[in-house]
């Protein structure tokens, strides 16, 4: 039996991984979520319902609420935060707000000796390594070892990759200090049903199903992994002994441009017009696609759901009548 907590549990990667995870009946499930983001839909309600699973409505801005928590978990999966390109540029105080003071409540709360952490697993963001990127022309597809940078601290954009790239920082340095395992993982466009609206895909396939044909930074390229492989990464990560004190990229391999995106959505979905294109926000990255070479060698990892598949499954979520 492991106990297993899993933060931001009402968000999109979150809520996937406590439902894989509370399959397994021996599994000790514990969700946390302020739902700031996150959504008590029915999914989630009926997750929170197994027996194996206990659900904490909880601010873990706050030390007083994540003392609230059980104060003995084997692993921690620390995902919740403020997401969504939106939000970045709408919201970048909240952004902030949100992802940076849980980490240090949870690390202050769990790095106990006594707590009986196995591993901590952060999740952090290519975000973190963009403007590397672009500034500098670091080579794409980017493995682990790219230096982090923020080009432009003006820029809202760049609010939760600042957070990111403080969180990966306080882990590190926390998790040597304090003597708790830990496993940085870097996410790479994680996508696939029940990942809210501030996306590119589902955003584009709220456009689709009102016959609008706006796409935004249509040169733009990325490279996509559906969230089932990507739990499967996660956990693997979490439980393999030669993943601890590393930061690992978890994302697909196959690069493409938005502009491909859109047509493989439009072609999948049988939903036909003509693209308007427009240019990218200020601030968006021309390029981001990870070198997995340490996820393959360090795990047993490998991709099980193709990216026309992917899309098709996320598709057939955000096009039915009860999601519009």
């Amino acid at each position: 039996m492991s106990v297993y907590l899993v933060t931001g549990a009402a968000g999109f990667i979150g809520y996937h991984l406590a439902e894989y995870l509370s399959r397994d009946s021996r599994n000790i499930v514990i969700c946390a979520d302020n739902h700031v983001r996150g959504e008590q839909d029915s999914l989630y309600q009926e997750l929170t319902a197994r027996a194996n699973v206990t659900a904490y409505d909880v601010d873990l801005t706050r030390p007083e609420e994540v003392r609230k928590l059980p104060g003995q978990v084997d692993y921690l999966f620390h995902l919740a935060a403020l997401n969504g390109t939106q939000n970045f540029y709408q919201r970048p105080y909240e952004v902030l707000r949100h992802c940076t003071l849980p980490a240090f409540h949870l690390i202050d709360y769990y790095g106990r000796p006594d707590s009986g952490l196995k591993r901590f697993v952060y999740a952090s963001t290519s975000e973190t390594y963009a403007g590397t990127v672009d500034s500098f022309n670091w080579p794409v597809p980017t493995a682990e070892d790219v230096p982090l940078v923020i080009p432009d601290p003006g820029n809202p954009r760049w609010s939760y990759a600042a957070s990111k790239l403080h969180g990966e920082v306080l882990v590190h340095q926390a998790g040597s200090s304090k003597g708790f395992p830990f496993t940085i993982i870097r996410y790479h466009n994680v996508y696939g049903p029940r990942m809210g609206d501030k996306h590119v895909m589902p955003d584009f396939a709220r456009r689709l199903n009102e016959s609008r044909f706006e796409l935004y930074g249509y040169t733009d390229t990325r490279s996509f992994m559906y969230i089932d492989d990507a739990v499967k990464a996660t956990v693997l990560c979490a439980h393999e002994s030669e993943t601890a004190g590393e930061t690992v990229n978890v994302g697909g391999t196959k690069e493409l441009s938005m502009l491909e995106l859109a047509e493989m959505m439009m072609d999948i979905s049988g939903i036909k017009g003509q693209l308007e294109l427009h240019p990218s926000p200020r601030g968006s990255v021309s390029r981001r696609a990870p070198v997995i070479d340490k996820l393959l060698r360090l795990t047993s990892y490998r991709e099980e759901v193709p990216l026309e598949e992917g899309i098709k499954r996320t598709l057939d979520y955000y096009l039915t009548d009860e999601q519009n």
